[in-house]
């Protein structure tokens, strides 16, 4: 065979593996048609559909609904002890004897400590130290071989029955305490439990130092959990607004001082509504004017709004 028919038999082999593709492919455009789908609506629909979707903001939306609201001031506490004594020796000289430890109970009259008064030259005879009230050691401040006198108690006693929480107010909070006012605190050892209470007692004095009022709180606690010493978390409720129209704070939107928020209508469209506002507490503002319980109202994506804007409701 020729050089030039070894090239034409090429040709030839080319050309029918080309028309066995075509025919091929022909073949699967009508067996598997990927365009019947095409034919189950109308072009001009499918364009308009995604035109109208396109031209829509998203936004997300909470109802505007009614709860009771509570304001309240967030502060730390000690417990202490109001009805505890220091007790004192009687004379001046060494602590020859030390019987209680802090947590200790104590009875009326039990001698708790002994002072020797001797000096050198002269001796003289112990000295008891009693306890004049039952209860339990808070405090012992010396150790056996110090020199105390009648100037330093020696131990602390509380009675321990109805320890109380004191708290430090700041100035610009106590208009809203006073006797009676409702008190939650927790605790670290406790941390399922909340402790209810209330106001007792006001400080006649703010602390010149950090202008803060001393409150004492008392708190129910029947079980006797709550020891001295202890430092709770102190939620001290002020103001409260029963069946208050709340919204989401994030939602509020203002121009200068005047608070606005947008809803969401039945025809999927933003309206503005200008709105007064009461009680603020945490993520939470009461609407007193300028909305209506069940109000759909724009907590995300409002800051793009106008009056009337087409919005698409997402989740």
């Amino acid at each position: 065979m020729s050089r030039h028919d070894s090239h034409a038999h090429k040709r030839s082999r080319v050309g029918l593996i080309v028309i066995l593709v075509l025919i091929a492919a022909a073949i699967a455009v009508v067996v598997l048609n990927p365009f019947k789908n095409l034919a189950q609506f109308s072009p001009d629909q499918g364009a308009a559909t995604q035109t109208e979707e396109s031209s829509r903001l998203a936004v997300r939306v909470h109802a505007a609904e009614t709860t009771n609201l509570r304001n309240y001031i967030k502060v730390n506490g000690n417990v202490v002890d109001t009805d505890s004594i220091d007790i004192y020796p009687e004379v001046a000289g060494k602590l020859s004897y030390i019987g209680v430890r802090v947590g200790d109970h104590v009875e009326t009259d039990q001698v708790i400590a002994r002072v020797d008064p001797s000096r050198p030259g002269a001796n003289y005879r112990e000295t008891d130290v009693k306890s004049p009230v039952a209860g339990t050691v808070l405090a012992v401040n010396f150790t056996t071989g110090a020199t105390v006198s009648p100037q330093a108690a020696i131990v602390n006693v509380g009675m321990l029955e109805d320890p109380e929480v004191e708290v430090a107010v700041a100035e610009r909070h106590i208009g809203s305490i006073k006797i009676g006012t409702e008190v939650e605190a927790t605790f670290v050892a406790y941390p399922n439990m909340i402790f209810s209470g209330e106001v007792v007692r006001l400080s006649p004095a703010l602390n010149p130092m950090n202008r803060t009022l001393t409150v004492g709180i008392r708190l129910q606690d029947p079980g006797r959990l709550v020891k001295a010493g202890m430092f709770p978390s102190v939620l001290l409720y002020t103001e409260a607004v029963e069946d208050a129209l709340i919204i989401d704070r994030s939602s509020i939107l203002y121009e200068g001082n005047q608070p606005y928020v947008y809803i969401v209508d039945e025809q999927d469209q933003a309206q503005k509504r200008t709105i007064s506002l009461g009680l603020v507490v945490d993520t939470y503002a009461e609407v007193i004017d300028g909305l209506s319980a069940g109000g759909q109202v724009v907590i995300q994506g409002q800051t793009l709004l106008t009056d009337g804007t087409d919005v698409l409701v997402v989740d």
